[in-house]
C-alpha cells in the first residue's frame, strides 16, 4: 500500500494481519480507503482498495520521499495500472518475484494485479512519484478496435520480465519525459490538464507496445466475428433507452439465447447485459452533468425502468451514487 500519511500505517497493518476488530467502511465517491474486517487470505490480504482520483477522473499521483519501517512501498497489489517515476535516490522495486534497480531519472511500469513494494538500496535520499490510474480513463466509450486490441489487453500483459525504463533509446526518452509532464500537468491542474494527462497515458503505452515492452497473449483475431459484433454494439447504441433483451440480440445473428451470450463474452469479456449497462450509465452521466433533470427521469430515458436497480448499478460502475456524481467537481 502506498504510504503517504503516517496514519495509513495502521490501516495497513489491520489490513495485512486481518485484525477482525477493524470493522470500518469508508465509502466516499472521491476516495477513501474501504477497510472490512473479514479475514482475508493468499494474496487478497495485501489488496489495495483505496479508490485513486474520482469517477470523473480516475487518476492519481502520490510524491514519496519517506520509508515506511523499512520500506518505501510496502507489499500490495491493487487493480489499477500504475508507473513509478524515480526523481532521485536508487530504489529496488519488486513485482511478483523479480527485483528491479531504478536509479535516479529512471521509470518502471506495474500491471494491474501485480504485487509489488519498493526498497531503499542506500542510506541517501530519494524522492518518487506513483503514477495510479484505471484502465476505465483509457477505455473507450463503446467496445471498438481500440478497447478489443490493446485497452483490454492491459489487463493479461506478459511481465515476466519487468524492466527500467532508462534514457538508452529515444523511444524509453520520450516515455520518460511524457512521465515527467504528466507528474507536472497534475501538479499544476492548468486548464485541460486532464486531457493532456490522458494523451500522454496513451502515448506512452502506445510506445510500449510497439516497441515490445509490453507483450500481450493475443489470439489471432477472427474478422468474421468482429463483424458480426459490430451488428449488435450499432444495435445496442441505437437502441439503449429501449428494452433490450437477449433474445432480441440474438436473433440479430441469428444464433440461440445461450450461444449468443457466450459468444458475447468470449470477446467482449463481460455480458451482453453487463455491457448494456455500461452503455446506459454512461449516458445517464452525460445527462448529470449536463442537465437539471430528476435522476428517477433520467434513469428511465436511458432505459432503466427501475430507479433502485439504477442506483445500483450505476453506485457499482462509478463508485458513487448518481446524486454524489453530480455534485463531483
Amino acid at each position: 500500500m502506498i504510504m503517504i500519511f503516517g496514519g495509513f500505517f495502521l490501516f495497513f497493518s489491520a489490513i495485512l494481519y486481518n485484525n477482525s476488530d477493524i470493522v470500518k467502511s469508508y465509502k466516499k465517491c472521491l476516495g477513501i480507503y474501504i477497510l472490512k474486517g473479514e479475514k482475508k487470505v493468499g494474496k487478497d490480504q495485501f489488496l489495495e482498495e483505496r479508490v485513486h482520483g474520482h469517477s470523473m477522473f480516475p487518476f492519481k499521483v502520490y510524491k514519496i520521499d519517506s520509508l515506511e519501517g523499512d520500506a518505501i512501498i510496502h507489499y500490495h497489489w491493487h487493480k489499477e495500472l500504475e508507473f513509478i517515476f524515480l526523481v532521485k535516490g536508487r530504489i529496488l522495486v519488486q513485482i511478483g518475484t523479480s527485483y528491479i534497480e531504478l536509479k535516479s531519472e529512471e521509470a518502471i511500469y506495474i500491471p494491474m494485479g501485480q504485487l509489488h513494494a519498493a526498497y531503499p538500496l542506500t542510506n541517501d535520499s530519494f524522492t518518487l512519484y506513483a503514477i495510479v490510474f484505471s484502465d476505465a480513463l483509457l477505455s473507450s466509450f463503446t467496445y471498438d478496435s481500440i478497447q478489443r486490441n490493446y485497452i483490454d489487453l492491459l489487463k493479461q500483459p506478459d511481465v515476466t520480465h519487468p524492466s527500467a525504463i532508462k534514457s538508452e533509446t529515444a523511444w524509453k526518452r520520450s516515455i520518460l519525459e511524457s512521465l515527467v509532464s504528466i507528474i507536472d500537468e497534475y501538479k499544476d491542474k492548468n486548464s485541460a490538464f486532464e486531457l493532456t494527462i490522458k494523451a500522454r497515458l496513451l502515448l506512452t503505452l502506445s510506445l510500449m507496445i510497439k516497441n515490445n515492452y509490453l507483450v500481450f497473449n493475443k489470439n489471432s483475431s477472427d474478422e468474421g466475428k468482429l463483424n458480426r459484433l459490430k451488428q449488435v454494439l450499432e444495435y445496442i447504441d441505437e437502441h439503449f433507452y429501449e428494452k433490450i433483451t437477449i433474445s432480441r440480440l440474438s436473433s440479430l445473428l441469428n444464433m440461440s439465447e445461450g450461444h449468443f451470450s457466450r459468444f458475447f463474452k468470449s470477446i467482449v469479456n463481460m455480458t451482453p447485459i453487463e455491457y448494456i449497462n455500461i452503455i446506459r450509465v454512461n449516458k445517464a452521466s452525460a445527462l448529470l452533468k449536463q442537465t437539471d433533470k430528476k435522476i428517477i427521469d433520467i434513469s428511465m430515458e436511458v432505459g432503466f425502468d427501475n430507479p433502485s436497480y439504477f442506483i445500483k448499478t450505476f453506485k457499482k460502475q462509478k463508485k458513487c451514487t448518481p446524486s454524489q456524481f453530480r455534485n463531483i467537481l
